[in-house]
């Protein structure tokens, strides 16, 4: 994704006041949090402009491996991770400057003629339907071979906005279409990684019995069906719940 996503009326104002800036002389500041779309938007502003990590930026300054002279417009992540962020912004009073933050700072407000607060998305209905079904159908052109899989298999974490969304249906895509095979050949990278560091076969044997107990008993409910329908004696069974019940 190389784009700001705005279709909501708040992302949509977003970004008519950032193409606003991006002919004006001043400093802009974006900040909310992590995933809503700062990388995306400032990229908007100054679409040619060279971008660093702020701190990583102050480091090459305070070494003087980079030039102020460099730069006449510039693009900073994480100025609000910068130590002496006065110092460092009075060197940079003759670049154009749009920098991302998690959230305004009176250490550095002042340098900002403007300001964009980008809301989360669970705040924005219409651009996380975008990204839902953007992200859902780059999933599936990678795990179900371009078949479009159904929302209802969709585990949706937003813990970290777009970050944790996109990793979160991809998950859930990969989850829902991943094949016999293919699990066989991630057991068995795992088991060679953790033999080598001396696991046993009483300590992997739990990767393979915690999940379907779990699945057993969200299909069947009782420990009689559940040892019916495994095939295996109700006392084992038991001891095996008894074994795992932290985990189940």
């Amino acid at each position: 994704m190389d784009k700001f996503i705005a279709k909501s009326n708040i992302s949509n104002q977003i970004l008519k006041s950032a193409q606003l800036s991006t002919n004006l002389p001043v400093n802009t500041l974006i900040y909310g949090e992590d995933g809503v779309g700062k990388k995306l938007l400032s990229r908007e502003i100054l679409p040619n402009a060279v971008s660093f990590d702020a701190k990583e930026f102050e480091s090459l300054l305070n070494k003087s491996l980079v030039s102020i002279d460099q730069y006449s417009q510039i693009i900073l992540y994480h100025i609000d991770q910068v130590l002496n962020v006065e110092e460092f912004l009075g060197n940079l009073k003759s670049t154009k400057i749009v920098a991302t933050a998690f959230e305004k700072s009176n250490r550095f407000n002042n340098n900002f003629a403007v300001k964009i607060e980008i809301p989360p998305l669970k705040d924005r209905p219409e651009d996380l339907d975008e990204l839902i079904d953007m992200y859902k159908k780059e999933a599936c052109s990678i795990f179900a071979d371009g078949i479009l899989c159904d929302n209802k298999i969709l585990t949706l974490d937003l813990s970290k906005n777009g970050k944790s969304l996109k990793n979160s249906i991809y998950k859930s895509v990969l989850t829902h279409t991943i094949k016999e095979d293919e699990i066989k050949n991630i057991l068995e990278h795992y088991f060679q990684h953790q033999l080598k560091e001396k696991a046993t076969y009483k300590d992997l044997i739990e990767v393979f019995e915690i999940p379907l107990l779990k699945a057993s008993h969200k299909l069947f409910k009782s420990q009689v069906q559940m040892a019916s329908n495994l095939d295996i004696n109700r006392i084992t069974l038991r001891k095996k719940l008894d074994l795992y019940n932290g985990e189940l």
